[in-house]
């Protein structure tokens, strides 16, 4: 598509649209499109006005009387009616007017009723402008300050943390901490908009009013619930000149374990209590404990025997600092660092796997152990410690200069036959660079590879720490530049 068949698509979905208003009886002045909707509890006219983006963003509908529409979680700050989720964006429905009329007519029919099967959204913050401040308040759990008074301190990267305490009689003039309040709104049907409705839901003992135009409080974090789910937002609060209080939402964010695992999937709360040891933090294993720990696994063990080399870089999880370190000690700060995972909860072997005795312990004292060695001896005595304590390994690989990869479960589940071998067949030239001697050239392994090969692996190592596994033998994959096959 051109610039300018682009443009006329545009101008063509506009045309299109605003042609079937006027057949839904619609009339346009300077403000936008006028007309009315009917619907079980009246009629209500509105304004529908085409946004910069359309056709890419549905239009805006406003009733004309605002005061006419219930208040609800499902009209914007400006008034406007919520009439798209974001998930709700297939195919751009809303550029057929017909639809779109009909949708927002479900939307007064749904507002009668009093809005059922409402999904509960935590999205409080919409209804009120962002502050000029462009720092980040970080909240840790919120019932630790059973007081409601906190303070938030300067940190760095322009970070404002919370704590305990309140503002001192006299305070320095060139403090930078700004004091607040933790207030707990309980459930919440209709979302506050300004100061006096959030007042009206605070114990008037808190005299909130007059410790702001005090400047004794500056900040307010309100605790709210809408049906199972509980959300907290951070305003900030300074008196007007006119007496009132102005409200502006800060950037904030829950800086705890609990927000933290809700970003790691469905899985992760089965995932917790589940103890993963990696056999080779190469590359490839780097990776995968690193997709294990931001899964959910909070108990993990590492093996290798090998350092980081400034060559490692390239394609290993750990950065620069970390050249001259033992892989598992490396790759263990690294977590530590990033994760939030304790130290305590990291486990490091620093030598390679060396007998049958050390593959039994490994199995028996963890749930899963993925082997990412590409080694054959050990995938071997893996494999067998494994086939006599009636247990599973996943052994992962890269294999022909980074154009594919192998991740086999040992011994494959239910009797299934293994993955076939894997072809040696290359379709790009060896490498010709050499680092130590003629045996050991230096890998062509692209890092994409690296990172599709160790999603993969953590992929199978989930379904079976959930008793719901991928394949019963594993999976192979080309990753050549083009290719599309595969054996699973």
């Amino acid at each position: 598509m051109t610039l300018s068949e682009y443009d006329d698509y545009v101008a063509h979905s506009r045309q299109h649209f605003e042609e079937g208003l006027i057949r839904a009886g619609f009339t346009e002045d300077d403000n936008g499109w006028r007309g009315t909707i009917v619907h079980p509890g009246g009629a209500t006219e509105v304004l529908i006005t085409l946004r910069s983006r359309y056709p890419f963003q549905p239009p805006r509908v406003v009733p004309l009387d605002s005061d006419a529409v219930a208040w609800s979680w499902h009209r914007e700050l400006d008034g406007s009616l919520c009439l798209v989720a974001e998930d709700d964006h297939e195919g751009l429905w809303w550029t057929e007017a017909p639809a779109f009329l009909e949708h927002v007519t479900a939307w007064f029919e749904k507002a009668a009723a009093g809005w059922p099967d409402d999904r509960p959204d935590l999205d409080l913050d919409r209804y009120f402008k962002s502050s000029e401040d462009a720092r980040l308040y970080l909240y840790d759990d919120l019932t630790r300050h059973p007081s409601g008074f906190v303070r938030f301190r300067p940190a760095a990267n322009n970070l404002m943390r919370i704590a305990s305490g309140t503002k001192p009689a006299k305070s320095s003039k060139h403090s930078k901490d700004r004091f607040g309040y933790i207030a707990d709104l309980g459930d919440v049907d209709v979302p506050p908009r300004s100061w006096a409705d959030i007042s009206a839901r605070i114990s008037p003992s808190i005299d909130l009013d007059r410790k702001i135009r005090k400047h004794t409080i500056e900040i307010v974090v309100l605790l709210y619930r809408r049906g199972s789910h509980a959300g907290a937002i951070t305003l900030e609060v300074l008196p007007t000149v006119d007496g009132g209080i102005a409200v502006r939402r800060l950037s904030s964010g829950a800086d705890t374990d609990v927000a933290k695992s809700a970003r790691s999937g469905l899985l992760a709360p089965e995932l917790r209590g589940r103890r993963v040891a990696v056999v080779g933090v190469g590359a490839l294993g780097s990776f995968v404990a690193d997709m294990l720990v931001r899964s959910g696994i909070h108990s993990l063990t590492l093996l290798d025997g090998d350092v980081v080399m400034p060559g490692n870089l390239v394609r290993h999880l750990v950065g620069p600092e970390a050249v001259g370190r033992s892989k598992v000690k490396a790759v263990k700060q690294h977590l530590v660092d990033r994760s939030g995972l304790a130290a305590a909860d990291i486990t490091v072997i620093d030598h390679a796997l060396s007998s049958g005795d050390e593959a039994v312990k490994l199995l028996n004292e963890h749930d899963l152990v993925v082997n990412a060695t590409a080694d054959f001896a050990t995938t071997a005595l893996l494999h067998v410690a494994a086939q006599a304590l009636c247990k599973r390994i996943v052994s992962a690989a890269i294999q022909n200069g980074g154009t594919s990869y192998r991740i086999d479960v040992l011994p494959p589940l239910d009797g299934a036959e293994p993955l076939p071998p894997s072809s040696n067949v290359v379709d790009q030239p060896k490498s010709e660079l050499f680092e130590a001697g003629c045996g050991s050239p230096i890998s062509p392994t692209p890092p994409y590879s690296v990172i599709e090969a160790a999603a993969a692996t953590v992929r199978h190592a989930v379904g079976l720490l959930v008793d719901r596994p991928l394949h019963p033998a594993g999976e192979t994959r080309d990753l050549s530049i083009g290719a599309v096959r595969s054996h699973e």
